[in-house]
């Protein structure tokens, strides 16, 4: 699995078992040098409207979860690898965590 053909939206996990969503790739020319990763729940709430949610009487933790979720489908229907972090930095691409005190990197495309 070549670490250079990592693509916005691919899924990355650590040694802890979290996984990421990776929001930004940064080349130079053609060569993957860093790419910024968001927390897949953190993510995941940047998704959904409250009025989405259809069970009122289900915490929105599970609701989350249940969404999230489909992250994983969506990878395996595209046929995509989940990256790990430490595979990455072997290999040279810095990962960078996006900073949730600033605005989102993708806070146009959100709900």
């Amino acid at each position: 699995m070549s670490m250079q053909n990592i693509e916005q939206q691919d899924l990355v996990r650590d040694e802890y078992g979290n996984y990421y969503k990776v929001l930004v790739l940064h080349k130079d020319e053609e060569t993957l040098k860093a790419i910024e990763i968001s927390n897949l729940y953190f993510e995941t709430s940047f998704h959904y409207a409250a009025a989405q949610i259809a069970d009122a009487n289900k915490p929105i933790g599970v609701f989350l979860q249940e969404k999230r979720n489909e992250f994983f489908v969506d990878a395996e229907s595209r046929e995509r690898p989940v990256y790990g972090i430490k595979d990455l930095m072997v290999n040279k691409i810095e990962v960078y965590a996006v900073d949730i005190r600033q605005p989102h990197p993708k806070r146009e495309e959100t709900v």
